[in-house]
């Protein structure tokens, strides 16, 4: 709606990354995980794909079956999907929490989005990542910058004794 409260909530459109063996393959089944901010797409040849909700990018994609998925529901417990084969075989699939953003980081290269998953979810992986845009924040003098990484910090793991003694250290900014 366009007088929605915080605005409209837009994502542009995204490009489905169709393996070269299934040019003619297409979406059957989708499904939200509202634990993890993802959307599931099941296609018609059995490829799973994942992609990010907020930004529309795609995480992953992999055949997981050679039968056509005919229904799939979201599995609450674990943040993923249930889904069931032509042939009656039952699929489970869900993240693993603990290699999510080390993936992104190693496989997909992009720093941004690890960060942006890793604060949703509170998850580890992105530390490294997060010091260093810190220390950099902290080098250029940006004092509300530097707060501002340091208060989303996954798991407030950049809220320490350390953390305030860099901001002490810090030159005083006017105003």
């Amino acid at each position: 709606e366009k007088t929605a409260p915080g605005g409209v909530f837009r994502v542009a459109p995204q490009l489905i990354p169709m393996p070269a063996d299934a040019a003619n393959d297409f979406p059957v089944t989708m499904n939200a995980s509202k634990r993890h901010g993802m959307v599931y797409m099941i296609s018609k040849m059995g490829y799973l794909y994942l992609f990010d909700i907020f930004s529309g990018k795609p995480i992953y994609r992999a055949r997981i079956t050679t039968d056509t998925v005919f229904a799939t529901t979201e599995h609450t417990a674990s943040g993923g999907i249930l889904g069931i084969t032509r042939k009656g075989q039952l699929l489970h699939i869900s993240l693993n929490d603990n290699f999510l953003v080390p993936y992104i980081v190693g496989q997909l290269r992009d720093q941004e989005l690890a960060i942006a998953i890793a604060s949703r979810l509170n998850l580890s992986g992105a530390d490294e990542l997060y010091s260093a845009q810190f220390n950099a924040l902290v080098a250029a003098g940006d004092v509300a910058g530097a707060a501002k990484v340091a208060a989303e910090s996954p798991r407030s793991f950049l809220r320490t004794p350390a953390t305030i003694q860099k901001f002490l250290q810090m030159a005083p900014q006017p105003g």
